[in-house]
């Protein structure tokens, strides 16, 4: 009678852990947390990087958009984005304030197609995408553009914080890349100073870059490049143009044969580098100073 009593209190105590039991496995077979609509981009102000290659007259970017939640949805998802100019203001305030020279722009419309504003989660699925196509010749590396996209529409619930993305539009060429700062190194002979150091390379069009001369320090300053700053277009022959960027009084200095203005490619049978080989002469004031210049930077994969 005794081992009867036990067994029914055993009993009675499993059936409670026996039901939490199968409470636990349904929580877990069950949505834990909402499907919440998110676009894709950086943590700090909705920012979406793309490059963009000046070699390529039109290009593709994505901008994306995921659904949160331990499972994914068991039916298509559709997204409508819009464009909205709102948030680049947003963007503006918050880093610049008042210092309207900073400020983004708006991407020109004929820069870029966007076929549809659309983007659809497939079931199953927990991201889709929505394609661009830039056009990215005459973009300044001076400038920010964006391409600010909202969702207007969506059969889930959305992320305020995420709702909107700005698609930033960098570019590249062969030589310089606007998603970091370019920097070769400089082995020069001013006169008959020696002047080694780094110079600053921006990307300009698909054949084209830009530096600043001599030892000249880049600053963001447009007065100060454009004074400053002279442009070096690499022909099909390799071959340097040297042009000023607008006020820099230099002229090119062709038939050195050491320094002969021309890119080449050096590899030393371990790396390889960008190499430019200069030769010109410039006026600062009423002196006048020649320059005979090597920039190189190790080609690493993948780099531009």
């Amino acid at each position: 009678m005794k081992n009867i009593l036990y067994l029914e209190l055993f009993l009675i105590t499993l059936v409670p852990i026996a039901i939490s039991s199968c409470d636990i496995d349904d929580v877990y077979k069950k949505e834990q947390f909402k499907k919440v609509i998110a676009l894709v981009s950086n943590e700090d102000y909705n920012v979406f990087p793309v490059v963009h290659d000046l070699y390529d007259p039109e290009s593709t970017g994505y901008v994306g958009a995921s659904c949160g939640g331990t499972h994914p949805s068991d039916e298509m998802i559709y997204l409508s984005l819009s464009l909205n100019t709102e948030v680049i203001e947003k963007f503006n305030i918050n880093n610049y304030d008042v210092d309207i020279s900073k400020y983004a722009k708006m991407l020109p419309e004929e820069m870029y197609t966007i076929d549809s504003y659309e983007i659809n989660i497939p079931a199953g699925d927990y991201s889709g995408r929505m394609k661009i196509s830039v056009r990215p010749e005459g973009l300044s590396p001076d400038s920010i553009y964006f391409i600010p996209l909202k969702i207007s529409n969506s059969t889930y619930e959305v992320n305020p914080d995420k709702d909107y993305v700005l698609y930033r539009v960098l570019i590249k060429n062969k030589w310089a890349t606007q998603e970091s700062i370019t920097n070769y190194t400089m082995r020069a002979i001013r006169n008959t100073t020696q002047l080694p150091g780094t110079k600053r390379m921006d990307p300009i069009s698909r054949n084209k870059v830009r530096v600043m001369v001599s030892n000249v320090a880049f600053e963001s300053d447009l007065d100060k490049i454009e004074a400053n700053g002279m442009y070096l277009e690499i022909g099909e022959d390799n071959r340097v143009t040297i042009t000023p960027v607008k006020e820099l009084q230099v002229t090119q200095i062709d038939g050195d044969t050491e320094y002969p203005n021309i890119y080449r490619v050096d590899d030393d049978g371990y790396k390889r580098y960008h190499a430019f080989l200069l030769h010109y002469s410039y006026k600062q004031g009423t002196d006048t100073f020649e320059m005979r210049e090597e920039l190189r930077l190790e080609i690493k994969d993948n780099l531009f």
